[in-house]
């Protein structure tokens, strides 16, 4: 004769650690997935978990916008990946911080502008791809990481070699 005994479930409670008034507040804040904003995904991605997941995560870092912000961001990846783009920041709700001299753009070219080559957004195949993230401002391009003025921009040579304009200042020091 087999025998089973089950132990007691000793894990600790899955409610989320909230005060009453502080989760109605939250509870507020992840239920935007369940807005009009969403809508067009809901029907491919149900929103309930997410909303749950929200809910624990935001209570469990004392309402963190930043909780919130990443939860939103996991649905909308899901939606693209079932095909539906959804543009959802702005400059209140959870802004994407851009870098000085560029602003948020809910599509960006995979192949932006630098100073080794101006052209590369116009010019790159992935024109159809585009993703939400920060462009540099008009009449700046990207150089190392940092948008810079376009002036600023060292030049190449036949063989398309590039060179900044401290590379040219300290070579032409050099060979004087």
């Amino acid at each position: 004769v087999l025998s089973c005994s089950c132990l007691p479930d000793l894990r600790e409670d899955e409610d989320p650690p909230c005060t009453a008034e502080n989760k109605q507040v939250i509870e507020r804040q992840c239920n935007v997935l369940k807005s009009d904003k969403f809508k067009e995904c809901h029907s491919l991605v149900n929103p309930d978990d997410f909303i749950e997941i929200c809910i624990y995560d935001m209570c469990q870092y004392d309402g963190m916008m930043s909780a919130l912000c990443d939860i939103v961001q996991v649905y909308v990846d899901t939606c693209k990946n079932h095909g539906i783009t959804i543009k959802w920041r702005n400059s209140t709700f959870c802004p994407l911080p851009c870098p000085s001299r560029s602003h948020y753009k809910d599509c960006v070219s995979a192949c932006p502008s630098t100073c080794s080559d101006i052209y590369a957004s116009s010019l790159c195949e992935k024109t159809e791809e585009c993703t939400e993230g920060c462009e540099c401002d008009d009449n700046y391009v990207l150089s190392n990481g940092n948008c810079v003025p376009l002036s600023s921009c060292g030049c190449t040579d036949d063989d398309n070699n590039y060179y900044s304009v401290s590379s040219l200042w300290s070579k032409s020091l050099t060979s004087k």
